[in-house]
């Protein structure tokens, strides 16, 4: 009886709400509201194959990224103001990577893009910033308007140095907690091909944490099972050095011998302690640290 209440109230609560003002997606915690992996990918790709890859030109030999997760942008948005100040105006970052959870809830992607169209760029430098579809930018089936703005969720970029020397970014979308057969069979092909191709650093870039805490985030909390441990096989096969990943609102480094799987906190204004990366790409190991607001 109690369950049926329950059930019943749920049932009542999403019919008599207007999805247009909702600011949770209730139907997106259970089961995905934009379109599936296999049909991400499909978009993904077709915008690959048409437009290439991209490739970034750093000024010297080292240079910095810097990174940022889950600035769940709305209607406030200072710390990614902040974010893009610090990258455009640093004469040695040629590329800025968000890993996913752009905006908080429907509406909002005018609000995000704002602060990239009125804080002007340096022309001394490339000023490149990628990015990753995360579970929020996929609520309110808003895949159309992610991919309006960001055009593509897997891909891989390459910043090349003044002697030529190349480190790859690979980014892939859990923003639906799973890689999928083709995703997975991409990034296959993309690290066999990387490992003939002597880039300097490799490094991977998404939005879920490698590694379960807790199930707050519904389906998409984290990966299954079996995806991770391949995932993390593949990782270490391929040499890969870095693991860029957020999602859980926390900061946690996990070492796993060659490789480093950072999880990095929110950059929501809502959060108590906000912070971005910044990682410094050089002949030696990458370095990083983590810039608290």
């Amino acid at each position: 009886m109690k369950r049926t209440i329950i059930l019943s109230s749920l049932i009542a609560l999403l019919c008599s709400c207007n999805p247009e003002t909702w600011d949770l997606d209730i139907t997106g915690m259970f089961c995905g509201s934009s379109p599936g992996i296999d049909t991400r990918i499909d978009d993904s790709f077709r915008y690959n194959d048409e437009h290439g890859f991209p490739v970034i030109f750093a000024n010297d030999e080292e240079y910095k990224t810097y990174i940022c997760t889950d600035t769940h942008v709305d209607t406030s948005r200072n710390y990614w103001k902040q974010f893009i100040y610090a990258y455009r105006a640093d004469l040695d970052c040629p590329l800025a990577i968000h890993l996913g959870d752009l905006i908080n809830a429907q509406r909002h992607w005018d609000f995000m893009k704002e602060p990239l169209t009125t804080i002007p760029a340096n022309p001394l430098k490339s000023d490149t910033l990628l990015a990753v579809a995360g579970n929020h930018d996929l609520y309110f089936n808003q895949w159309s308007e992610y991919v309006r703005l960001w055009k593509t969720s897997t891909y891989y970029a390459i910043v090349r140095t003044p002697a030529g020397k190349q480190d790859l970014y690979i980014f892939i979308d859990t923003g639906e907690g799973i890689l999928g057969k083709r995703q997975t069979e991409w990034l296959i092909d993309r690290l066999n091909w990387a490992d003939k191709q002597g880039f300097r650093h490799i490094s991977v870039c998404t939005h879920t944490h490698l590694f379960k805490r807790d199930s707050s985030q519904g389906h998409t909390s984290n990966m299954p099972l079996e995806e991770t441990y391949a995932l993390l096989n593949l990782l270490k096969q391929h040499k890969v050095e870095l693991y860029w990943c957020g999602h859980d609102h926390s900061r946690e480094v996990t070492n796993l011998g060659s490789l480093q799987a950072v999880l990095i906190d929110a950059l929501y204004d809502a959060e108590p302690n906000p912070a971005y990366i910044i990682a410094t790409y050089g002949d030696e190991p990458i370095r990083y640290q983590f810039v608290n607001l």
